[in-house]
């Protein structure tokens, strides 16, 4: 039955075979990893209201985040000539979190936490976390997340079921009470398949995420160069990152490993043009910038 549900694997951009859901599937992969990106967002802390000069600096964060995902957008549409098959364009949100973090989703939503603003990151730390979430779009990770909870959706319904069989056939042949707590039965069995095949899901794609941060780390450097940032220039900038804190958010400390990986992988040559010449980084102006396609908090 999983086999009508799943096309099969399929090579990400960075080659990593990886769960790819049939076409008929990808509208309802864009609704799911929305769903999961807002429960995301609903569970995270809240930031307090900012105050006077706070404010200010959030709107010029704002204006920043805009700007660069703006930059990175249009060279991502470059890069990869087919993502306009999939959504239209790239849409920047920061939501009005305490912690710093970052979300996505299939339609190309990318959502940076206020919690960033606080890390004070220069412009070319900023555009790889941006750019690292984006990755995460454009490399298919959410549709593989999607795919998976279906596949162990469909196993829980399956298999518990057949596991309690015996129960339900003795049910079948007792009387009106015995069929009522067979019922009831029944209806327990089907929660806690579903209770399982959430938290199956939920651990399957954990296992799956390490991978999909590499990944994703990969495509983020190629982005930026497409975009005319210098690899080793971000490198040394994102090495300015505070390192994690032992209690602190989960995704600082993913950070600080991407931090160590992009750091050792750009010891060898850096990003050149077809001159042959470093790329330069490319002084942007906001204020002419539309204001942001979503505005509505979380």
């Amino acid at each position: 039955m999983a086999g009508f549900l799943v096309a099969g694997c399929a090579a990400s951009p960075e080659v990593r075979r990886q769960l790819q859901a049939p076409a008929g599937l990808q509208g309802f992969s864009a609704v799911y990893s929305e769903f999961d990106m807002r429960l995301q967002l609903v569970t995270a802390a809240d930031a307090t209201a900012c105050k006077e000069s706070e404010c200010i600096a959030d709107r010029a964060f704002d204006l920043r985040v805009l700007a660069i995902g703006n930059r990175l957008a249009d060279a991502a549409f470059r890069q990869h000539a087919d993502l306009h098959l999939r959504f239209p364009r790239f849409e920047f949100v920061v939501a009005e979190k305490r912690d710093p973090g970052a979300a996505s989703s299939a339609a190309g939503t990318v959502v940076i936490y206020r919690g960033v603003r606080l890390l004070e990151l220069d412009d070319a730390a900023l555009a790889f976390v941006m750019a690292r979430e984006m990755s995460h779009v454009i490399g298919g990770h959410h549709d593989e997340n999607v795919t998976t909870s279906i596949l162990v959706g469909v196993a829980a319904q399956i298999l518990f079921p057949i596991l309690n069989l015996p129960a339900l056939i003795s049910g079948s042949a007792a009387t009106t009470a015995a069929a009522t707590s067979a019922a009831s039965a029944t209806v327990t069995t089907t929660a806690v398949a579903s209770a399982a095949s959430f938290a199956g899901s939920r651990a399957l794609r954990a296992t799956f995420r390490p991978q999909q941060v590499i990944e994703a780390e990969a495509m983020a450097m190629d982005l930026l160069a497409t975009a005319g940032w210098d690899g080793r220039d971000v490198a040394e900038h994102l090495q300015a990152i505070p390192p994690p804190l032992p209690d602190g958010p989960a995704w600082m400390e993913e950070l600080g490993e991407s931090v160590g990986r992009i750091a050792s992988l750009m010891q060898g040559p850096s990003h050149v043009d077809a001159s042959g010449l470093p790329l330069q980084v490319v002084p942007m102006s906001v204020t002419d910038l539309p204001p942001p396609l979503i505005s509505v908090p979380f």
